[in-house]
């Protein structure tokens, strides 16, 4: 009787781990110290959106990339705009050893957005002004 009770415990809290797994728990982003600026110096033509982050990958052949991102909302605020970062797996064998990776995006727009959204990290990004 006592096994059939652990045996059913155990079934239980495994079932409540994958359960919890499936619904939304995210594994941390690999991409940290997020920047945005809008660069609006004399000489730069047409002005610039710039977006960065460094990325840490646990192997070396990773590549990432930001891809613009048609927001549900964009009507509504028109002052955001939205990316979503594109990971790129090594092919082949790769060197064991933690490798970080620069991530840089430009746009050429003389639209001034307030703010850079980044998906599926759910990242905010506030978008400084370079003059």
């Amino acid at each position: 009787m006592r096994t059939l009770m652990t045996i059913s415990l155990v079934l239980a809290l495994f079932g409540a781990a994958a359960t919890a797994q499936k619904g939304g728990a995210r594994p941390p982003s690999p991409c940290k110290h997020w920047k945005a600026w809008y660069d609006v110096q004399p000489g730069t033509d047409p002005p610039t959106l710039h977006v960065a982050a460094t990325c840490k990958f646990p192997t070396a052949g990773y590549t990432v990339e930001l891809v613009p991102v048609q927001a549900k909302n964009a009507e509504a605020h028109p002052e955001m705009y939205v990316l979503k970062r594109v990971v790129h797996k090594p092919e082949g064998m790769a060197a064991q050893v933690i490798t970080d990776v620069p991530l840089d995006y430009k746009l050429e727009t003389s639209t001034e957005y307030k703010e850079v959204r980044i998906q599926p990290e759910r990242v905010r990004v506030r978008v400084e002004r370079v003059q």
